[in-house]
């Protein structure tokens, strides 16, 4: 191989994948966001509330997620145009349905105003900037620097932590609990950083840093179903 073949190939080599992906929707081009998992050999489109998505195989090369991608677009851009009328028309009659509907947000109640794909973003925004500082607050007060912090959406939990990678991750609709339950939250993920498990190690810390912590699992207990439902597609 020559020099400059091998300068080509470690350049490539380097080039980071895609995180999003070009296709026809409606008659214009729009970037699909790619998200990677541990899905094996096989590429999948998925409409979530903020749109569509694309789920790549982490473990495949550069090389073949690209090829992956332009072999499958064609099949993608038929399938978005086959299914686009019915997702509209149902997003319409969902937010049709819940339209004035009340909830609890910060300590506060409000009222479902407007098309639901653009309220879990807006509510994802607010969870953001409400929980980071938060987050920062308590990591400092029990002597933690958790290096990544994330709000995403989970289905059955409220937080998660990746103590190996220092991240600790938060349900966005958390945030329907009242601001003690919240707190209770952060320092019991911030605490798996240290104890990786629900020892009898790990509640003494947590009580240490959070004494309200039985009547907020209480809360969770009695409560969580309903907060988990909110928006659930």
């Amino acid at each position: 191989m020559s020099h400059f073949a091998r300068k080509l190939k470690q350049s490539l080599s380097r080039r980071p994948k895609p995180q999003s992906w070009p296709l026809s929707i409606n008659g214009s081009i729009q970037k699909i966001p790619i998200k990677y998992t541990r899905r094996t050999g096989s590429l999948a489109l998925k409409h979530l509330v903020e749109g569509w998505c694309l789920y790549c195989p982490e473990k495949a090369s550069l090389k073949k997620v690209e090829q992956m991608l332009t072999q499958s677009q064609a099949d993608f851009e038929r399938f978005i145009e086959q299914h686009s009328p019915a997702i509209q028309a149902k997003q319409q009659q969902a937010t049709k349905q819940r339209q004035g509907l009340e909830f609890s947000w910060l300590g506060e109640k409000r009222l479902i105003d407007g098309a639901l794909e653009q309220l879990e973003p807006q509510l994802i925004k607010e969870a953001e900037d409400y929980l980071l500082p938060k987050v920062r607050f308590y990591a400092k007060q029990m002597q933690l620097s958790p290096k990544q912090i994330k709000v995403k959406n989970y289905k059955s939990c409220w937080g998660n932590c990746y103590h190996q990678r220092g991240l600790v991750q938060f349900n966005w609709k958390l945030l329907q609990a009242p601001e003690w339950v919240v707190d209770y939250v952060i320092v019991h993920e911030l605490a798996h950083l240290v104890h990786p498990n629900h020892s009898r190690d790990f509640w003494s810390l947590v009580q240490q840093h959070y004494p309200e912590t039985p009547n907020a699992k209480v809360y969770l207990q009695q409560s969580g179903n309903q907060m988990m439902q909110f928006l659930a597609k």
